[in-house]
């Protein structure tokens, strides 16, 4: 995340890059700024792994609701797209079955 990153440190471990290369090929210049850039991020800003909390679902939220609400909205989008009558009434049938 960005408010672990201190930027005016990682300007400062960046430094510049060597004259020597100032002259180089385009291909040279990319790999020696790849390889200074992820040098500098792993002083500043080491990997470490990131615990992923998961969220605690809803009891009453079933798989069976979650089938019917991706229906509705299949649904939906069919009938956004079509603007049919037909599509219109499946809709709001499917609406109110499960309502």
């Amino acid at each position: 995340p960005r408010r672990l990153m201190e930027p005016d440190r990682f300007q400062e471990e960046l430094g510049e890059l060597p004259e020597t290369l100032a002259h180089g090929s385009a291909r040279e210049l990319v790999a020696a700024w790849d390889k200074a850039a992820a040098e500098a991020l792993d002083r500043v800003v080491p990997l470490r792994l990131l615990i992923r909390r998961r969220s605690h679902r809803a009891p009453w939220f079933s798989e069976e609701l979650r089938e019917m609400k991706r229906r509705k909205r299949r649904l939906e989008s069919i009938w956004r797209t079509s603007r049919s009558e037909s599509d219109r009434t499946q809709l709001t049938s499917f609406i109110k079955t499960y309502l």
